[in-house]
């Protein structure tokens, strides 16, 4: 069946996109696994006008804020650490990375959307305008603001690693 192509080349991708918005892991796997029915259910839906995996994110996108549309505020992102598998470098790795989250969570959610769907997911222009349903210019705005953005956080900070 294609469906399940399509999940097994796409589940771990995913929950790791919702485990960045919503920082709690159990959750992440409820909101994947909606995401996942929600697909399956409407998959006589897919034109095959987008990929596969443009469509898909767009569906986690709408369930997981949906979910906060019904339970919370939009939380901030990112006070979640991400393990490394190099366990020489896991200290540094994670300090980075929790730097690097925690001053992308300081952004408007809108940069924040942008700059995981495309720097940090490597979903195109294209792509991120088609599941955040924006036009690409939009995008491009959004990107270019939310960078600077996040370069002036760092500056402020005194930690220049972002240049």
């Amino acid at each position: 069946m294609i469906f399940e192509e399509w999940y097994e080349e796409n589940v771990d991708s995913i929950y790791k996109y919702i485990v960045l918005i919503v920082k709690d892991a159990s959750l992440a796997e409820d909101l994947t696994q909606e995401t996942f029915l929600k697909a399956y259910l409407k998959q006589h839906q897919f034109k095959g006008n987008s990929e596969i995996k443009t469509w898909l994110y767009r569906i986690a996108y709408s369930t997981t804020m949906n979910h906060f549309r019904k339970k919370h505020p939009i939380p901030t992102l990112f006070n979640f650490v991400i393990p490394t598998k190099n366990t020489e470098a896991i200290f540094i790795e994670q300090e980075d990375l929790k730097e690097l989250f925690l001053a992308i969570s300081k952004l408007k959610m809108t940069y924040q959307q942008v700059i995981i769907l495309n720097k940090i997911q490597q979903f195109s222009i294209k792509e991120t305008a088609s599941i955040l349903r924006y036009s690409e210019g939009k995008v491009k705005m959004l990107l270019s603001r939310g960078l600077k953005a996040l370069q002036k956080i760092y500056v402020e900070s005194g930690d220049y690693l972002y240049e």
